[in-house]
């Protein structure tokens, strides 16, 4: 399980880290020389091995080293450190234990108290960092913290009842798997969206393929004395029956392997299932390629049209000195503040940006996108509550800048139909849902949508406001936050609130699988 874990996240893997993948090679290690040690025929070899699980310790603190960014110079120093150790196994063992591992050596209590120093410090150091950290790196740490633990109390249990006599490895077994389960989550935790999927999938394929494989291997050795009359003395017939077997079972697998993928997951990641996302990518691509074009027209639009709007501008204030009405030069002002305004909409719709997915507190954010709002609007703003979540702070994967820019247009739009209003009022709360999301409900007191606009809200070019309105708009927000939901695999809804007003829900996916 340790290798295929460490082989998996390398194979698939984009955010691992090699710390991890070393953990996990080192676990196997670990295991393997245990195992080793049970078994009379391999004795001398374990003796030589089992020191060898010290590396375990350098694998931590390189993990730890590379999840928060640490300097390289302790992971140097652990892993110089533990390789003296293994090599002192390799070349006297007698050192450490005595014959088959049943008594100890003359250095191995004081190794052993340097070890558990060793154990403490970096435990120690983890624990600093795990309250200092916050969201995934924080569970990530939690996850190296508690495997290594697991790892060391189970490996170190076994060889100390060994030399006591009593004990085999099946002790280890409740200790040792949870270990390699927690660096398999700490793994999995730390890779962005569709690449956590990618090796989730590639561990459960590869469980799936090893069971099939295992039956297909029972099966084949059982019916082989039938198949190769005379105890097989022919190797060319040998050779002609085992290929005739072994022909048809790799497609055979990967059909019910990916069947099975098929029943387990939303998008799964067979060769067929690929080839059709393929085809989905290959849309997509063509539908985005259309869009760009339009991008780039309207890009060259709004470079035409920014052009006059700077010399109006200027004209706007050299009328405002040569005394010109003060009403005049405002109206002047605001119209080329408008139409700038719009320009600026049009090019965020036209031309999206790549998505850049990171972890985002979603109150800090939504506390940023209500200042911004009250600024845009001025005194006239209403309040805005944003209610507290009483799990503590809430993280999502997601683009910042998108959540940001959606959150914005959904409390701008409230505030704006709220402006003036000595009643009014904006509340925000953020709640999980099922399926992995998590809702932002952003509700107000105010006139609501008019009902000709319902069913076309989250259309571009359309508004509920007209050109002459104290905040004209030009019917992109709404449509450019739907599209950023869109994007990231969520959803956008509006519905009338309760006492009158308007609440729109935006759903986040937690984890950004689905974001594109």
């Amino acid at each position: 399980m340790a290798v295929t874990v460490a082989v998996t996240a390398l194979r698939f893997g984009r955010n691992v880290g090699r710390g991890l993948v070393a953990l996990s090679f080192f676990l196997a290690l670990w295991v393997t020389a245990l195992i080793l040690i049970e078994t009379e025929g391999t004795l001398a070899l374990a003796e030589r091995v089992l020191p060898s699980g010290i590396v375990i310790a350098a694998g931590l603190v390189h993990a730890h080293a590379d999840v928060v960014g640490a300097p390289r110079r302790r992971v140097v120093l652990a892993y110089a450190a533990s390789a003296a150790v293994a090599l002192l196994g390799v070349v006297s063992p007698r050192l450490l234990y005595g014959p088959a591992a049943r008594s100890p050596g003359p250095l191995f209590l004081p190794l052993t108290a340097v070890l558990i120093l060793a154990v403490v410090v970096c435990s120690a150091g983890l624990a600093r960092s795990i309250r200092s950290a916050q969201g995934i790196v924080r569970r990530r740490l939690v996850a190296l913290f508690l495997g290594n633990m697991l790892a060391m109390l189970g490996g170190g249990l076994v060889v100390a009842l060994r030399m006591r006599g009593h004990g085999d490895v099946l002790l280890a077994v409740p200790f040792l798997l949870p270990a390699v389960l927690l660096v398999a989550y700490a793994v999995l935790i730390g890779e962005p969206g569709r690449f956590r999927r990618v090796v989730t999938q590639g561990l459960a394929y590869a469980g799936l393929a090893a069971l099939l494989q295992s039956f297909g291997l029972v099966v084949f050795f059982k019916s082989l004395p039938a198949l190769t009359p005379g105890g097989g003395a022919s190797l060319p017939w040998l050779v002609f029956v085992v290929f005739l077997a072994a022909l048809p079972s790799d497609p055979l697998r990967m059909l019910v392997v990916e069947y099975l993928g098929r029943q387990l997951f939303a998008r799964p990641i067979g060769v067929r299932d690929l080839a059709e996302e393929i085809e989905r990518v290959e849309v997509r691509a063509d539908q985005a390629e259309r869009l760009a074009e339009l991008g780039r027209l309207a890009s060259a639009v709004a470079h035409e049209i920014r052009n006059p709007l700077g010399v109006i501008a200027a004209q706007a204030k050299l009328l405002e000195r040569q005394g010109a009405r003060p009403e005049t030069v405002a109206s002047l002002r605001a119209q080329v503040d408008r139409a700038r305004r719009f320009l600026d909409d049009l090019l965020r719709y036209s031309r999206p940006r790549p998505l850049e997915v990171s972890e985002v507190d979603v109150l800090s954010t939504l506390r940023l996108a209500a200042t911004h709002v009250r600024q845009i609007v001025g005194e006239g703003a209403p309040p805005i509550e944003i209610a507290p979540v009483a799990s503590g702070p809430l993280f999502i994967e997601a683009d910042r800048g998108a959540f940001l820019d959606a959150a914005t247009a959904l409390l701008q739009n409230a505030a704006i139909a709220l402006d003036g209003s000595a009643e009014g009022r904006i509340r925000v709360d953020v709640a999980r849902a099922e399926g992995g999301f998590v809702v932002v409900r952003i509700e107000d007191n105010g006139p609501g949508v008019p009902e000709e606009i319902e069913a076309r809200l989250f259309q571009p070019f359309v508004t509920g406001r007209g050109r002459d309105a104290k905040h004209p708009g030009t019917g992109l927000g709404l449509a450019v936050a739907a599209r950023w939901l869109e994007r990231h695999g969520g959803a956008l809804r509006y519905e009338r609130a309760p006492g009158g007003g308007a609440r729109f829900e935006a759903r986040w996916p937690a984890r950004a699988a689905a974001a594109g």
